[in-house]
């Protein structure tokens, strides 16, 4: 006689393999009515599930995925800043006893194949509710958390930082030293909310408190990359008026800022302040050390991962709220002086 397979049980049942799935794990939708079912067919039928493999799987063996929108995998690994959060969401998943995997979704066959990785549950980083591939992580019903996405739902679970503060912090740090001319390299700009955006708006914010005018000629819509920070110095140098500090929203333009003075023969600080923003672990360890606005990205990722885990393990402390936004700060050291 041959052994009942889950596509027997599947077939007798009228209902998907993925469904009898569900039922033998507990996960996933489905109806009582559905349950009873195939519960009723499996003991009829003396099926037996792997213990074994499920056991390996869900127990010994429970995955998460952090996925990137449209971000080549490999850009992700070799980016200091995916590098500190991932390091904190592994850190984070491991005290759970949870195994993390990491990939972009740079095209539509990405998301299938992560599915084949039988994952419980996801972190998104960096959507936004114009992307086509959300709704596709949406109907997916894993549970899910988003990092720095800034998404209308306030239903679905979210980590960011006050990056509106950020801005603001940084602007007015400079402020304080003199600096009234402050170029900006605020990344893509969108008509809908990103951290760019709000970072600009905490900029804005502090200029007006200090009387100054906002000048849209000194904001550089350049990547959050060395080479474009490099790109951001060249354009600067060669704006009409004199520009006395730059704003990099992130530290890897910032390193390409200076970087890029260095090699039109502009001392930092000397001829101009440069600050940046998340302080990456190299930050103080450049030449100067960066000041830059810190926004605990690995923390962020530690506190990512038990949210997430919290949902999968069904936590009653998760009564915090579906939303957190972490808090910055400044990190002053030598790429900035008075003006």
């Amino acid at each position: 006689m041959e052994k009942t397979t889950i596509k027997d049980i599947a077939r007798l049942a009228n209902v998907s393999i993925g469904t009898v799935s569900n039922v033998i794990n507990g996960k996933g939708r489905f109806s009582e009515e559905t349950r009873k079912k195939i519960e009723k067919i499996i003991k009829e039928n003396h099926f037996m599930p792997n213990v074994a493999a499920r056991s390996l799987r869900d127990k010994l063996n429970p995955l998460i995925a952090m996925v990137v929108p449209y971000a080549p995998s490999g850009e992700i690994i070799v980016n200091p800043f995916f590098a500190q959060l991932i390091s904190g969401v592994e850190n984070g998943a491991r005290d759970r006893r949870f195994h993390v995997i990491v990939t972009g979704l740079k095209d539509e066959l990405d998301l299938p194949f992560l599915l084949e990785k039988n994952i419980n549950g996801l972190i998104v980083f960096g959507a936004n509710d114009y992307q086509e591939i959300l709704l596709d992580i949406q109907q997916l019903n894993l549970p899910t958390v988003y990092m720095d996405s800034y998404l209308h739902n306030h239903d679905v679970y979210q980590v960011g930082t006050n990056d509106e503060m950020g801005g603001y912090l940084g602007a007015k740090y400079l402020l304080s030293l003199g600096h009234t001319s402050i170029a900006v390299i605020s990344g893509p700009l969108r008509e809908f909310k990103t951290v760019g955006n709000a970072r600009l708006a905490g900029y804005k914010k502090a200029l007006n408190e200090a009387g100054i005018e906002f000048n849209e000629s000194l904001v550089f819509e350049n990547d959050f990359s060395i080479e474009g920070g490099y790109k951001s110095a060249q354009e600067i140098i060669q704006l009409p008026e004199k520009v006395t500090a730059v704003f990099a929203f992130s530290d890897m333009a910032a390193m390409g800022v200076i970087k890029g003075f260095y090699d039109m023969g502009i001392s930092v600080p000397k001829d101009y302040s440069v600050m940046g923003y998340d302080d990456l672990h190299f930050s103080e360890y450049l030449t100067p050390g960066l000041t830059t606005v810190n926004q605990d990205i690995y923390g962020r990722g530690q506190s990512a991962v038990k949210m997430l885990i919290d949902q999968i393990e069904n936590k009653s402390d998760l009564n915090h709220g579906k939303e957190m936004i972490c808090s910055v700060s400044l990190k002053v050291r030598q790429s900035t002086a008075v003006c």
